[in-house]
């Protein structure tokens, strides 16, 4: 195989490669988002002092950025919208949290807690 036909093969699996790799981290950002979706609708719906909450744009989108990438999967640091409402006051807010995505799981890794202080 001649150098031109060598350098257009490898030029073809780097695409090949970064695309593969783009829809991974994509797929990871959704899930992601999905799972820190589900978190503040449970902690906003277990505290005692919200009496209406949701996870809408309000004051902000939401977003997703991959971190970091290992065998342990995608660490994924997102951002998602909230707001509630208690008997004394409305707030809108956004989450910062960190998840680690793998292939059959979305693990929550930490971040902000989320509604007021009862």
């Amino acid at each position: 195989m001649d150098r031109r036909a060598a350098f257009s093969l490898l030029l073809i699996f780097l695409v090949v490669a970064t695309g593969t790799v783009f829809a991974f981290d994509r797929e990871a950002q959704r899930r992601a988002i999905a799972a820190e979706e589900t978190r503040l609708q449970t902690e906003l719906a277990a505290s005692e002092c919200v009496t209406t909450y949701g996870t809408s744009a309000t004051v902000s989108g939401e977003s997703a950025s991959v971190v970091a990438r290992s065998l342990d999967g995608w660490t994924v640091r997102v951002s998602h919208p909230y707001w509630y409402s208690t008997d004394r006051l409305h707030a809108d807010g956004s989450s910062e949290s960190v998840y680690v995505v793998d292939v059959e799981s979305v693990q929550y890794a930490g971040g902000e807690p989320v509604g007021p202080a009862c």
